[in-house]
């Protein structure tokens, strides 16, 4: 090709190259500057034969060359390496490239044109790709792909000791970092240093129960966790710990937390008017109201879902609440120091310790006043002082001669 031939192909402003510009501010690709030695390895011949096989071998030659170049590559380099492009109208050849830089834009190639402009170090420009932006594509993952991940991770995370939390942990942060938003159903890595955590979420394991119980775990668990997802009311049957009686409740879930072996739905339950748990294996029946792209309720700001599940069992109101006094010996100091609730107040008496709170728990609080065998008396609490009577009567008359 002739120098003058070769200026007519590279010109700026011809409209084979204006037309087939790629992107806005990317310089004509027909741009042809003075060959450099040593900026681009030369690839083995044949390679442009006719045939769609042929044209992607072309591509992906194309981009090794570049990638290859420790210097932006000119079209007259590009176009001595590719027979295809050494065409007997000049402009076809122009035009084909063109079509080839295209596809590669659009397959995720970040090739640029550097200017001599922008770069003085450069007699012409020429064509490199941006080895920073040049990687696999993104992963992006849904609310629900999340959530997947988050319960099967769970699994690893629930092994007592090792390095599984931590390793748990990096690995989703660092398949979720460029989520838009905190999603609903996040693990304690999503709320590391940003406050309260909204959702905890935990895989339930059944191992130790039979398959049939292990399935209506699993669904009660799936629905639940669609629900907490999807701020959705949930009707269910429940099964209460002290009487063994059921009841339907319609309750507003905030979450699903693991404590103590056991897994529990927390949310504004509207029979009792309050904040409640609920332990997932004595649901019988779950449903999630329809519509799940309206939300039923919105989450309370800064309600702490950790916090209330931790909260000490002193506070829990299973039953009508009772003005309470305990007074603790010496010998219960420790059980005196422990969380009564906002409310409680606390003297010290010489060296007890007296306790003022309202109880809505009395079966742990008689536990608790049994187990210390004297060392804490019920000062006040008529109820409880009952609860206490029957308990140490039953006692007797199951151990009496």
């Amino acid at each position: 090709m002739t120098k003058a031939r070769a200026k007519k192909a590279g010109a700026p402003g011809k409209k084979p190259a204006a037309r087939a510009r790629p992107a806005t501010g990317r310089a004509p690709a027909g741009k042809v500057g003075k060959a450099g030695a040593g900026k681009a390895a030369p690839l083995p011949a044949g390679d442009d034969a006719p045939g769609r096989g042929d044209r992607s071998k072309r591509l992906l030659d194309l981009v090794m060359l570049l990638m290859r170049a420790r210097t932006p590559v000119t079209y007259r380099e590009i176009r001595d390496q590719f027979t295809g492009y050494q065409t007997t109208n000049v402009e076809a050849g122009l035009r084909a490239f063109e079509r080839d830089k295209a596809d590669l834009l659009e397959l995720g190639v970040p090739i640029r044109y550097i200017t001599p402009e922008e770069d003085d170090s450069l007699e012409d420009g020429g064509y490199v790709i941006d080895l920073k932006r040049f990687r696999l594509p993104e992963v992006r993952l849904t609310a629900d792909e999340v959530s997947a991940l988050v319960l099967a991770a769970s699994v690893a995370r629930a092994i007592p000791g090792g390095t599984y939390p931590k390793i748990v942990d990096l690995a989703l942060r660092k398949l979720a970092f460029d989520l838009p938003e905190t999603p609903d159903t996040p693990t304690e890595l999503f709320e590391a240093g940003r406050g309260p955590s909204p959702v905890l979420v935990h895989f339930p394991d059944v191992r130790a129960r039979t398959a049939v119980n292990a399935k209506l775990i699993g669904d009660h668990f799936a629905t639940l966790e669609a629900a907490t997802r999807y701020r959705k009311r949930v009707t269910m049957t429940y099964q209460a710990a002290g009487n063994g009686m059921t009841s339907r409740r319609e309750v507003d879930p905030y979450g699903l937390v693991y404590r103590e072996g056991a897994w529990y739905l927390v949310g504004w339950c509207h029979l009792r008017r309050e904040v409640r748990s609920f332990r997932v294996d004595r649901i019988a029946l779950a449903a999630m109201a329809p519509k799940p792209k309206s939300p039923d309720f919105e989450r309370p700001a800064g309600f702490d879902v950790r916090a209330f599940v931790n909260r000490s069992p002193w506070t829990f109101a299973t039953e009508p609440v009772e003005d309470v006094v305990l007074r603790f010996a010496p010998e219960a100091a420790d059980a005196a120091n422990e969380d009564f609730g906002a409310d409680a107040d606390k003297a010290t008496h010489g060296d007890h310790v007296v306790v003022r709170f309202r109880c809505g728990n009395p079966e742990f609080a008689v536990s608790r006043v049994l187990a210390a065998k004297g060392a804490i008396v019920v000062e006040r609490g008529a109820r409880l002082r009952a609860r206490l009577a029957d308990e140490l009567d039953a006692i007797a008359a199951r151990y009496a001669p």
